[in-house]
């Protein structure tokens, strides 16, 4: 579905049409939350860097926006953009932390701490298709040349991902019911798999939740 800038893979409104029908708690608009949250810090840097987005594509598992100004990013703007979800998500859960320490509690706050940490932690895993491998990219590409960079990146990220993998498959066996991390892995394998050469200009998404 598009509308001007925007647009919003079908996968994904089913998703969500799909996830607020399982869970009609306080909980789904929370992660929705997060993840919008986490989306909007990438946003908010690159409008503070001046780079102009042309287009915007909602995927199931995060977004991909198109700004022909990234090709010509300097690698600490590049590493700024690729941290900025994860603070947007670090900040929130350090705010919810002191509204509960300043009003007392209140409902889905527990979760929403947890959320944004999950959130944050899982995108500053150093995987490329993740904020992790993008902000370890940026800082390969200040010390070494482009080739070693790109050796030490897949190694690293291989490494990564079987760990992601292997975490999930532990959560999955121990819970008998949360898959998530283990669908996170796989969705993240098969990028990997499936793999081609970016455009120029584009920061993909893969932000999973």
């Amino acid at each position: 579905m598009k509308r001007g800038h925007i647009w919003v893979s079908p996968w994904l409104i089913v998703l969500l049409l799909v996830f607020f029908a399982i869970d009609a708690s306080v909980y789904a608009p929370l992660v929705v939350f997060s993840a919008a949250l986490h989306e909007a810090g990438h946003l908010f840097a690159l409008q503070r860097l001046g780079i102009r987005v042309e287009q915007i594509r909602f995927h199931p598992f995060g977004i991909e926006i198109t700004a022909p100004g990234l090709f010509s990013l300097p690698y600490r703007g590049e590493l700024c953009v690729a941290a900025a979800g994860p603070i947007a998500n670090l900040l929130c859960a350090c705010c919810t932390v002191a509204l509960v320490f300043l009003f007392g509690d209140f409902t889905g706050a527990l979760f929403l701490v947890v959320c944004n940490l999950a959130l944050a932690g899982l995108n500053l895993m150093p995987v490329d298709d993740l904020d992790g491998g993008r902000i370890l990219s940026a800082l390969l590409l200040q010390k070494l040349d482009l080739d070693r960079a790109e050796v030490v990146l897949e190694s690293v990220s291989n490494l990564s991902l079987a760990l992601i993998l292997a975490a999930g498959l532990w959560l999955l066996y121990t819970t008998r019911y949360n898959f998530s991390l283990a669908m996170i892995g796989c969705y993240l394998l098969a990028r990997r798999v499936l793999k081609t050469s970016p455009s120029a200009g584009v920061f993909p998404g893969g932000k999973p939740c």
